[in-house]
């Protein structure tokens, strides 16, 4: 079967769209709509012959793949199977091996091919409209039964017999997860009215995929039957979801439905005799609460007169009152303040969601809600002709509160290390939709003392009455605890509760979130392994000697941070014109991470924002442009990101967790006390390959961070990760007395253990392209050019020769031989330790170059000299310009020339 990729790029939409019969008059300009009388043609095809638009309907548009389904309303992959009969494209390609089925995937074929059978059922005795039932089995959702088993007799559980079989699929991209029965005669199967074959928790059920996608209203039902009978209304833009059940709502990944405005149906069911509660009811609101964590905008049916009117769901309500009928009621949202609590105790359905107490019930029932609105009865006056109580509305408030709910928020130890939390912080998260933000609900978090501040509260909109809404809020108070939940501020792997989990923008409770973390707002792309592999093939092609792959396997296994418990920062080395700024922009649009210029970075603050509460990668550009206090100040926060520090600021003591790993690119990164906590990815004249296509897909970092979480603990990356550390200290060509070579091994190793489970996620081989031997090639070069910065005394020496040179250093040295203890004459430096150290802190010149320096102490200083074997003997004296002076050091110069360091002097008589 050819790719979507190959169709658009073979099929020209002109010559499409007349075998599909389009009406083209005059044979040229735009074509008539094929779903309405069209009076003048509305279709425009694109000049390039690729993409086409229907202007008379706005969600109408796309490739030749939408084209037909737009024409023929078939799905997705009737739709590829047309374009294959069309143009005569072979479905099987000799060297694509076919796929076996799942059991699930042949009991749903079977079904479909018999699905016409399905409708005498739905149809005449479930009253759903035909057209429902048809859309749904287009959608491939739908099917019949006819099964019956041999080993059971007629009357057993397990015998079968005729059924309606409403298909699972999975959203993306639509995969069989189960088939749900509906028995029509239940008798004949034990009594037992429904059977699932396949997985039953954590999939949805939805008569058209595509549908729902588009659709901006949501119908949440328990049965895929009042699914169908809210598709038999014909809503515009309307889709239903069945989630069922009751028992399965709390298994739903509900992020499908964000940006989208929900209505809760459930069943009206009677109070459970064991607890009270009615069980449709109480589904309804575990769904509610999930939504609002969600920030999306929900609503629950107003169920009210359902008793009276003898109806439990909403086929009752189709069968009794016809699609006209159900279409009012659909339309009837509950208007109580917190929903699922009724304002009328006489009302109240089993057992009540909250107790409030009498003072705070009595104003309760004042407070009505719209989608984005809230009002309150300010008067209510006797109407004695019609014997009722007249209620006078006022404003309240332009938005509506959805819920308040208390968060327990872990600490930075416990979210980074999975320890037991010693020090949780407990906040406050209240969402509210506002009409500017549509179906979006909006989310601050407020501390204690904010929540009955309404200067706070009119951040999200108007508020007309304080004092009634100040009432309002502490009647909301008592409701915290439905929503209450544990939270971690940190977006990326982080771990709460003791468990580790994927944490993503929306799933933090920051209070400042535009400063606390720059990912605040962020979701992870999701895709599938096969988005992995192209995305791996494609940077491992761009530059050879894997140089973009490396940047690519950094930056995805940055995540690691919680596991392993550091991660180094990378540099990326380029020339002019080496091609690093296309690279950095495809990599941020497969990563979806943050590049922050230098100009952002002026401040030690906006440092600390850019790399706060996150393992999500982030990257400075041109960082040795800014000035030596800022790149001072940069290089100290990335010493301390390294792992993680708590850093707190302002008045507010706001907590920020310094721990994102940072890309450095330029072509001069000024790190030299910071090689230890880096690796490097040398972009090299000549080194580029094939150019990365503009259609190349993003990384699924949402399925990679869940493939982390799931399949790895602690202990086996620790045990992953020796493996790999043995391996790159055995082929580096530093010696184990380095120490700063052995960590930079260690940061290396951490690459390479991030690769191997890349490989196991995407089903690649770990030798591709040679990935790790340009890795240790690429370490052990780095580990030879930077031998020489490693340590700390090479850096005070340069910069004390210097002065020497410069003729400012004014402390007694001179040039001398000094024998060995081998006798032999050596030419050295004879100079006080003490003096360098005095001389670079108290020159006002060089007070930038002593703040940036990690050692400041003589005796260090004197002790790395001794042990990087370039002093030749110590407690020298020698008389200097008429003074005698002792206790001086003997530094051999020509050890220092190993070290790339040089003086210039006067061979005969001293300075």
């Amino acid at each position: 079967m050819a790719s979507t990729e190959e169709l658009k790029q073979r099929i020209d939409l002109y010559d499409l769209a007349a075998k599909l019969g389009l009406e083209r008059p005059q044979s040229r300009g735009n074509y008539k709509s094929p779903r309405h009388p069209d009076k003048s043609p509305s279709l425009s095809i694109f000049a390039d012959g690729t993409r086409w638009k229907d202007h008379s309907c706005d969600d109408a548009a796309g490739t030749c793949i939408d084209l037909v389904m737009y024409v023929e309303e078939s799905p997705v992959d009737e739709a590829i199977r047309r374009l294959h009969e069309i143009y005569g494209i072979p479905l099987d390609r000799p060297d694509a091996p076919r796929r076996e089925l799942s059991f699930e995937e042949n009991v749903a074929g079977r079904c479909l091919a018999q699905a016409d059978q399905v409708k005498a059922f739905l149809v005449e005795t479930r009253k759903i409209a035909e057209t429902a039932v048809e859309r749904a089995i287009r959608g491939k959702s739908l099917g019949f039964n006819t099964f019956t088993s041999t080993k059971r007799k007629v009357g057993e559980v397990g015998y079968g017999g005729p059924a309606a079989a409403f298909i699972v699929r999975t959203l993306n991209p639509g995969h069989v997860k189960a088939v749900d029965m509906r028995y029509l005669d239940p008798s004949l199967n034990g009594d037992v009215k429904t059977q699932t074959i396949g997985e039953k928790f954590g999939h949805i059920w939805t008569a058209d995929l595509r549908a729902l996608k588009a659709a901006r209203r949501v119908f949440v039902v328990e049965s895929a039957i009042n699914a169908l009978s809210i598709d038999s209304c014909s809503l515009p833009g309307t889709a239903t979801v069945a989630s069922r059940g009751t028992g399965n709502v709390d298994n739903i990944d509900w992020r499908f439905l964000q940006g989208k405005e929900v209505i809760v149906a459930m069943d009206n069911d009677a109070p459970n005799e064991r607890t009270g509660y009615c069980p449709g009811q109480k589904s309804a609101w575990s769904v509610y609460e999930h939504l609002t964590g969600l920030n999306i905008s929900a609503m629950l049916l107003d169920q009210s007169a359902w008793d009276d009117a003898g109806w439990n769901d909403l086929n009752d309500v189709l069968q009794d009152v016809g699609a006209s009928g159900l279409k009012i009621e659909l339309n009837r949202l509950e208007h109580w303040a917190i929903p699922g609590m009724i304002g009328d105790a006489e009302r109240q359905k089993g057992r009540s969601r909250l107790f409030l107490p009498s003072y705070d019930f009595a104003h309760y029932w004042k407070y009505r809600v719209k989608p984005d609105f809230t009002t309150y009865v300010s008067k209510v006056e006797k109407d004695d002709e019609a014997g009722d109580d007249k209620l006078t509305m006022q404003d309240l408030c332009g938005f509506r509160v959805a819920g308040i709910s208390r968060v327990t928020v872990a600490s930075a130890l416990s979210t980074m290390t999975g320890e037991v939390d010693a020090q949780p912080q407990v906040l406050f998260s209240v969402s509210v939709q506002a009409p500017r933000h549509g179906a979006n609900l909006q989310r601050r978090v407020f501390e204690d003392e904010q929540l009955h501040n309404v200067d706070q509260w009119r951040k999200f909109g108007p508020v007309f009455q304080p004092s009634a809404f100040n009432r309002m809020v502490s009647i909301l108070e008592r409701s915290a605890d439905l929503g209450a939940r544990h939270a971690v501020n940190f977006v990326g792997l982080a771990w709460r509760e003791g468990k580790l989990v994927v944490n993503e923008g929306p799933d933090c409770y920051f209070t400042n979130p535009q400063q606390q973390c720059p990912y605040h707002n962020l979701t992870f792309h999701s895709g599938s392994k096969e988005d992995a592999r192209q995305v791996i093939n494609a940077y491992q092609a761009t530059f050879k000697h894997n140089a973009a792959l490396q940047l690519l396997v950094w930056g995805l296994g940055a995540h690691l941070k919680a596991l392993l418990g550091f991660w180094p920062h990378m540099i990326m080395q380029a020339d002019k014109g080496a091609g690093k700024s296309t690279l950095i922009k495809r990599l941020e649009r497969t990563l979806t991470f943050t590049m922050f210029s230098g100009q952002s970075l002026e401040t030690v603050f906006r440092i600390v924002t850019s790399i706060s509460s996150t393992s999500h990668p982030v990257g400075w550009e041109e960082i040795s442009a800014r000035r030596q206090q800022t790149i001072d100040a940069a290089v100290n926060l990335l010493q301390e990101s390294y792992q993680y520090t708590i850093n707190r600021r302002n008045s507010e003591m706001t907590e920020y967790i310094l721990s994102a790993p940072v890309l450095m690119a330029g072509e001069d990164v000024p790190v030299r006390s910071l090689l230890g906590k880096v690796v490097r990815a040398s972009l090299k004249p000549g080194a580029k390959g094939t150019q990365m296509r503009e259609s190349l897909p993003r990384f699924p970092m949402l399925q990679w961070l869940q493939f982390l979480a799931k399949h790895y603990d602690r202990s086996q990356i620790q045990e992953i990760y020796g493996r790999y550390r043995k391996r790159c200290l055995d082929l580096s060509r530093a010696s184990g007395d380095d120490d700063g070579a052995v960590r930079m091994a260690g940061n290396y190793a951490a690459v390479l253990m991030a690769w191997r489970l890349l490989c196991e996620f995407a089903g690649v081989e770990e030798s591709q392209g040679d990935f790790p031997q340009d890795v240790l090639h690429e370490m052990n070069e780095h580990i030879s050019e930077t031998s020489q910065d490693r340590e700390p005394w090479v850096w005070i020496m340069e910069i004390a020769l210097s002065e020497i040179d410069r003729g400012e250093f004014r402390y007694p040295h001179m040039f001398d031989s000094v024998q060995d203890d081998e006798r032999v004459d050596v030419e050295c430096l004879l100079v006080r330790t003490s003096n360098i150290m005095d001389h670079i802190a108290h020159s006002p010149a060089l007070r930038d170059r002593w703040n940036a320096l990690p050692v400041k102490s003589d005796r260090v200083f004197k002790r790395q000299l001794r042990q990087a074997g370039v002093i030749v003997a110590e407690n020298k004296e020698r008389v200097i310009n008429s003074r005698r002076v002792s206790n001086l050091v003997a530094v051999d110069l020509d050890a220092l020339v190993r070290y790339g360091l040089s003086v210039g002097w006067k061979e005969t008589a001293p300075v």
